[in-house]
């Protein structure tokens, strides 16, 4: 692809003690890295008694391309009678999520302090 390095996107996956399915993004979410996070919600099993939420208290950038993977990760839960959640929502992507309406479809909690298994 040009040459271009590519950008960090690390995806952590665990369980927090209440059966939730908690995936981490560290880095950025954006048409660079869209595949990888698209990747790893395909390969977590999604279950409506193990709803996936997504930490995004270390996400740095998330562009446009990224807010469609959101949604798409939402759409691919609900079919499977799953539920998805956003978590550690900084001040900026919860302005970013208000202005394109994501936050409407996609539960957000911008409080990166009750992310689950963080410690906080």
């Amino acid at each position: 692809m040009l040459g271009l390095p590519d950008r960090a996107l690390e995806l952590t996956a665990d369980h927090s003690p209440s059966g939730e399915v908690v995936l981490r993004l560290t880095g950025e979410l954006d048409h660079l890295t869209a595949d990888r996070f698209r990747r790893a919600v395909e390969e977590t099993p999604l279950r409506a008694e193990s709803p996936l939420v997504l930490d995004m208290s270390r996400l740095a950038f998330c562009d446009s391309v990224g807010l469609t993977e959101l949604v798409l990760a939402h759409r691919r839960a609900r079919t499977a009678g799953a539920s998805v959640r956003l978590v550690g929502v900084s001040r900026e992507l919860g302005h970013l999520l208000e202005l394109t309406g994501v936050d409407r479809v996609l539960a957000v909690e911008k409080n990166p302090h009750r992310a689950p298994g963080s410690g906080g």
